[in-house]
């Protein structure tokens, strides 16, 4: 059962609504753009593991954050979608993570 995104928190429902949106769209545009790059940048050779990491941690963030711009207007929000999204998380933050300490491996 779903909430009338519109009504929900009162006068903060549309502004609230525009910024989860505006999250998740950011996410979803550096995850397109990321692999974008990645793609063009590596074309033929072998793409290092440390963007690979950051670019999938970024697309687990995407799959998270749809996932929070949604659970606001969910009545009955079940323990499976919060795992799955409390897992996507974590997933994309420990992934750039490792990401990132790669990518400073290869410098130093």
């Amino acid at each position: 059962m779903w909430i009338n995104p519109l009504s929900v928190l009162g006068m903060l429902s549309i502004p609230f609504l525009i910024s989860n949106l505006a999250t998740f769209v950011g996410f979803l545009m550096a995850t397109y753009y990321s692999i974008t790059y990645t793609n063009k940048f590596y074309e033929g050779r072998q793409r290092p593991l440390s963007w690979i990491l950051i670019v999938s941690g970024l697309a687990s963030f995407c799959v998270s954050e749809f996932g929070q711009f949604l659970m606001p207007y969910r009545l009955n929000l079940s323990v499976l979608e919060s795992i799955i999204i409390l897992i996507a998380q974590n997933f994309g933050v420990i992934a750039i993570a490792v990401g990132c300490f790669l990518l400073y491996k290869e410098v130093m």
